[in-house]
């Protein structure tokens, strides 16, 4: 595989700030031709340091005002059991983040819904239904002061 160069970090930390930025601009501000951007883009496309563009929503605009970090300890440590619940968890929408993390608890999912009630139904319908969940325990965002996406590149 090839090597990352400056120039393609570069087009990286400026893609991830704004990756609605045209060729032409990009070409521009890192001083490359556009056709010579353009390859280096689809490289970094194809070989997954790009994994996608998408827009940065405000979820408390779209009603969704409840942040919660549950960490979720499962009742049984079998391989499979575990492929499943991360398959299970990837299905339900409002887990916007799943995490296998080490120490007490086996995952730490960030989870965004309307209200506690949502939030209630959420936990007694869908998660703790998922076969080999065992505790569950939430902890609700009081405020954010730093939420990115943005890689320290």
């Amino acid at each position: 595989m090839k090597q990352l160069d400056d120039k393609d970090y570069e087009i990286l930390s400026i893609l991830q700030q704004d990756g609605r930025i045209t060729n032409a601009e990009l070409a521009k501000r890192v001083s490359l031709s556009p056709p010579s951007v353009l390859q280096r883009v689809r490289f970094l496309e194809r070989a997954g340091f790009i994994q996608g563009y998408y827009a940065h929503l405000d979820a408390e605009k779209l009603n969704l005002k409840i942040k919660v970090l549950a960490l979720v300890s499962l009742a049984l440590h079998q391989e499979q059991s575990l492929e499943k619940v991360i398959g299970s968890f990837r299905e339900i929408p409002e887990v916007v983040e799943c995490h296998h993390v080490s120490g007490e608890f086996d995952f730490l999912l960030k989870i965004v819904v309307e209200d506690m009630r949502a939030y209630e139904a959420l936990l007694r319908e869908r998660i703790l239904r998922i076969k080999g969940v065992g505790q569950i325990r939430s902890s609700f965002v009081l405020g954010s002061f730093k939420e990115s996406t943005i890689l320290p590149i």
